[in-house]
């Protein structure tokens, strides 16, 4: 049996959050949208030896399971400045609806 999953998740400081989507394109309009909002607070540079206290992690997971039982997934992600996670959050939780 196929099934998939797409969600939008965020990460901070042991804080995780996330949000289940009925197809892809929802998903990613949703994230696009996310990402252009704040985009000013995203860290670019992205190492393994960051902080991670200072940094909040926004993804976008694609889980497609196959009929012989394997699994695709893909996880894009963005790195933000962890100040914004409450508003981050207020945002998601607001537009969510709208998907």
């Amino acid at each position: 049996m196929e099934g998939n999953i797409f969600s939008i998740e965020v990460i901070s400081q042991g804080k995780y959050e996330s949000w289940e989507f009925k197809n892809e394109v929802a998903r990613d309009e949703l994230f696009k949208k996310i990402m252009d909002r704040y985009q000013e607070h995203a860290i670019k540079e992205k190492s393994d030896d960051v902080d991670d206290s200072s940094i909040l992690q926004l993804s976008a997971t694609s889980l497609k399971i196959k009929e012989d039982g394997n699994v695709d997934q893909q996880v894009p992600y963005e790195w933000y400045d962890a100040n914004q996670f409450g508003d981050l959050l207020d945002y998601i939780n607001n537009e969510y609806p709208k998907y």
